[in-house]
């Protein structure tokens, strides 16, 4: 049997879909730990953090909720060595390891929602802040450096009065240079010059309600509340993006963020219209060809 025979057999066999135990669970972030099969879900509903394998159906808690104040998490990023949580309304970011330790712990102070995490190739973590349009930079000495004591953090880049608005939301790197984040109320994707801290408007067809953001090479994926993930082709500038198509699901149900795992999509339902509502269970990460 060829390589590429065994590779779509592997690929076919994989789970169409992962189950996240909880019936309050309302998922938002998943990112897969880089040169492993493990990926991770984190919960608005209490702060958990699960874990799965890209070949199990179902995924099991990773950190408990509640400790070190995580009693609520959005976007998390897995690098190589640690897992970087956002803390939501909390206003702290988490730092673990892979044995579930604290590592550190970092506060951007009262008022704000942490959201979204993306790590760049020299290990600096850029945290977006959805409700006073901030984007903070945590250095990746500091990131490995364990401490008891929580490090306040103040914005690297102020976003609100720029083209992506007060909700700055998703947010990949594009090299050590580069970031680009959607604004979830205004549709518009931005590049952030990570040097001069310059912010341009990126010329793409509007994301309305882009949240998360997922990106390879010259390709870069959209998720957004109405179930679908946007396909975009960016330029080598980065600032141009030209649409390709929306990937759409029945397993996609208001999708929050999505993980690029080979030739499949992880996409994060998270039912977040159904809160104080009766949310259908189980709540589920679903797995789309892209």
């Amino acid at each position: 049997m060829s390589l590429a025979l065994v590779l779509a057999v592997v690929s076919a066999a994989l789970p169409s879909q992962y189950t996240i135990p909880g019936d309050a669970v309302f998922p938002e972030g998943v990112s897969l730990r880089p040169g492993t099969d493990q990926f991770f879900v984190s919960s608005t509903g209490n702060g958990t953090i699960y874990r799965g394998t890209l070949g199990k159906p179902r995924v099991k808690v990773f950190l408990q909720p509640g400790k070190n104040g995580r009693v609520v998490a959005n976007g998390l990023r897995a690098g190589r060595d640690h897992l970087v949580v956002a803390g939501s309304v909390t206003g702290f970011v988490f730092v673990y390891d892979y044995r579930g330790r604290l590592v550190r712990r970092f506060a951007t102070g009262s008022g704000g929602l942490i959201n979204d995490v993306a790590l760049a190739p020299n290990g600096d973590a850029y945290v977006t802040d959805s409700m006073r349009g901030l984007l903070f930079r945590i250095k990746a000495k500091a990131l490995s450096t364990r401490t008891s004591k929580t490090t306040r953090i103040g914005p690297f880049v102020r976003l609100a009065n720029t083209p992506v608005g007060s909700f700055s939301n998703g947010i990949v790197t594009a090299g050590n240079r580069y970031a680009l984040v959607v604004g979830t109320a205004s549709g518009v994707l931005v590049r952030v010059d990570l040097k001069t801290k310059r912010v341009r408007e990126v010329a793409t067809p509007a994301l309305p309600a882009g949240d998360g953001m997922a990106r390879t090479g010259r390709t870069l994926y959209v998720v957004n509340s109405a179930s679908k993930v946007t396909q975009v082709k960016l330029s080598r500038d980065w600032l141009r993006g030209t649409f390709v198509r929306d990937i759409t699901s029945p397993r996609i149900h208001f999708a929050t963020t999505v993980q690029i795992a080979g030739k499949r999509l992880l996409v994060v339902n998270s039912q977040f219209d159904k809160r104080g509502l009766t949310p259908e269970l189980p709540f589920t990460v679903a797995a789309v060809r892209r």
